[in-house]
């Protein structure tokens, strides 16, 4: 919402005031010389639209071809019961996210469970395949 051409190229640090001030009161200079920044800053929003309360199993897919799975323990959801949001800071580019991808949870509806959108065959199109060919 807030991005301008002139954030472009920029650090995290040179684009955000606070956090380089933070930086630079907390940190000597050799400590945050050797800092990694993050390239890639995600919000992540996670619905629980069932009444069960289960932990939260994720994959990212970065760009690069590699995966990470992580999970979020059940007490995610203490502080609110509908929804939860993560905030994400990376090296990489995420390109799929995917929850509970080995199926290890009680989950009715698995068509939402993936980030792009997973295209879904029509049944018509799949019924017109199978009598002509």
């Amino acid at each position: 919402e807030e991005y301008n051409e002139s954030m472009k190229g920029k650090t995290p640090a040179e684009n955000a005031p606070t956090l380089n001030e933070y930086l630079m009161d907390n940190f000597t200079p050799q400590q945050r010389a050797e800092m990694k920044m993050p390239k890639y800053f995600y919000q992540v929003t996670f619905n629980k639209p069932g009444g069960l309360v289960m932990p939260i199993i994720v994959e990212y897919t970065y760009a690069d071809g590699t995966s990470e799975k992580v999970t979020y323990p059940v007490q995610i959801w203490r502080k609110n019961d509908n929804q939860v949001s993560r905030a994400l800071a990376t090296d990489k580019e995420i390109t799929k996210i995917v929850v509970d991808p080995d199926l290890e949870t009680a989950d009715v509806d698995t068509s939402n469970n993936s980030w792009p959108q997973a295209a879904k065959a029509d049944k018509f199109q799949e019924f017109k395949e199978r009598t002509q060919g």
